[in-house]
């Protein structure tokens, strides 16, 4: 099985750290409140338990050039459930504390716009053409697709978490996962 150093995992840090940070612009953009992403903490691990727990959103990214793969973006229903209802002109407090149709869609929506300068950020950084398909969300309320294989394996998988807020409306936790195939494409990209 083949391993992550901290070195490789802090270069996948970096360039996660460059992406995420143009994302929360856009995220700001949308929602009309400032928000910021703070430096990520980076970790190695071979198991993420956050993947089966019922308050948490998936958000699966695949990439259609450039990278052959997929990533993983974790949060909170409760921060989706709040962009969501900013995303539709609310206030920032729902009422409902849960995914419905119309709120899954908005933070596909969200997510896509995130992603998509995700992609762009990367396609400069590794100076490679990189884009993505839209995002597929995973929620209690609803799935969407099956987790990849290699997030499950037991085959090393970078994490890297950001604290994200939203005005004074959250104060939370964004997560990337990043399985070894996406990890060795960067890497090899970062060393030409």
């Amino acid at each position: 099985m083949e391993k992550i150093t901290m070195e490789q995992a802090d270069v996948i840090g970096e360039v996660a750290n460059i992406c995420i940070g143009n994302a929360a612009t856009t995220l700001s953009l949308m929602l009309n409140h400032a928000t910021n992403i703070t430096t990520p903490v980076v970790d190695v691990l071979t198991n993420e338990t956050e993947l089966q727990r019922d308050d948490r959103v998936l958000v699966k990214i695949p990439y259609t050039k450039g990278l052959d793969g997929t990533n993983l973006m974790v949060l909170q229903v409760s921060d989706a459930v709040i962009i969501a209802n900013l995303m539709m002109g609310g206030d920032g407090h729902p009422e409902q504390t849960d995914l419905d149709e119309l709120s899954v869609s908005a933070i596909s929506e969200a997510m896509n716009q995130m992603c998509g300068t995700i992609a762009t950020s990367m396609a400069t950084i590794l100076e490679v053409p990189t884009d993505i398909g839209f995002p597929l969300v995973n929620s209690k309320f609803k799935t969407t697709f099956t987790i990849p294989e290699e997030l499950c394996d037991g085959s090393d998988i970078v994490k890297v978490t950001f604290r994200l807020t939203v005005g004074d409306l959250i104060d939370s936790q964004l997560m990337q996962l990043y399985p070894i195939s996406i990890v060795k494409q960067i890497l090899k990209q970062e060393e030409k």
